[in-house]
């Protein structure tokens, strides 16, 4: 899932949308019936665009010639369209792509392009995402590409503190608890209120069980009230941690346009139906 707090409405004013271009890339996503709108790679990614044409071992070969041997933008959109095919956990892949794949993302990390670092965090968080089930399964994940998110997580941009988050959240990352915790209360006593419901969203996925009284004492607390991202990070949180049947909140978030793909993420990480 990608932390629902940052949205495609902030990623737009980050990663502008280049002119469109019928390029190899598009004509993949187009042979797997997913239609990649101006070329527009991370808004399919983020609304969760899937293959409706079932993915078969050469799927992979242009995503992955892109994304391991070009830069900027061209790689960007290769990461992109690999973290799509791939899927969640990157169950559509072999273990060879997503090794290779991982080698590349990992590069990315430490790009002096901002763009790159961000796209590098979100489809990695993707495509290796643990399982919530114990013990956690989850694809193999270089010490390179963890260190390089702790390394994000230290950056002075919010958004890639953002990235950072949300990446190490989905590979339910242990080590990362004691950091997101405090990180939790730093940008809430300064009222930096998406930071916060990142570092909430992130805990949450990890799951570990010193977080469980920080989400019970999110019940009632009014920082958390309203209809916006951070709110239903808080929701998800209480459903993960404490099962209190909060995943009705998140259902109805549906029908909300402007946080749809954040509820779609979340249900399906519940392992709850998705529309």
């Amino acid at each position: 899932m990608m932390l629902r707090i940052w949205t495609a409405t902030a990623l737009a004013v980050a990663l502008p949308i280049g002119a469109f271009a019928q390029t190899p890339l598009v004509d993949v996503m187009l042979r797997h019936g997913i239609d990649v709108k101006r070329g527009a790679f991370d808004v399919a990614f983020d609304a969760y665009a899937a293959p409706t044409i079932p993915v078969t071992p050469g799927s992979f070969a242009t995503p992955l010639a892109v994304l391991t041997s070009t830069i900027g933008k061209e790689q960007i959109d290769g990461a992109y369209a690999f973290g799509i095919l791939a899927g969640r956990s990157g169950h559509a892949a072999a273990a060879q792509e997503l090794d290779a794949a991982g080698q590349s993302l990992a590069q990315m990390l430490h790009s002096e392009d901002l763009r790159s670092r961000i796209a590098g965090a979100r489809v990695a968080g993707r495509v290796f995402a643990a399982s919530f089930e114990r013990p956690v399964a989850r694809p193999a994940v270089t010490a390179s590409l963890v260190d390089a998110l702790f390394g994000m997580l230290n950056q002075d941009a919010e958004i890639e503190q953002l990235a950072a988050m949300d990446a190490l959240g989905l590979l339910r990352e242990a080590t990362a608890v004691a950091s997101l915790t405090e990180r939790y209360q730093y940008y809430r006593d300064r009222r930096k209120r998406a930071l916060a419901g990142g570092a909430i969203e992130a805990l949450a996925r990890i799951g570990d069980g010193s977080s469980i009284e920080l989400v019970k004492q999110l019940i009632g607390d009014r920082w958390f009230d309203g209809r916006d991202a951070t709110a239903l990070a808080v929701t998800f949180a209480r459903e993960r941690l404490l099962k209190d049947g909060s995943i009705a909140a998140i259902q109805q978030a549906l029908n909300d346009k402007s946080r749809r793909n954040q509820a779609r993420g979340y249900l399906a990480e519940l392992g709850a139906a998705v529309p």
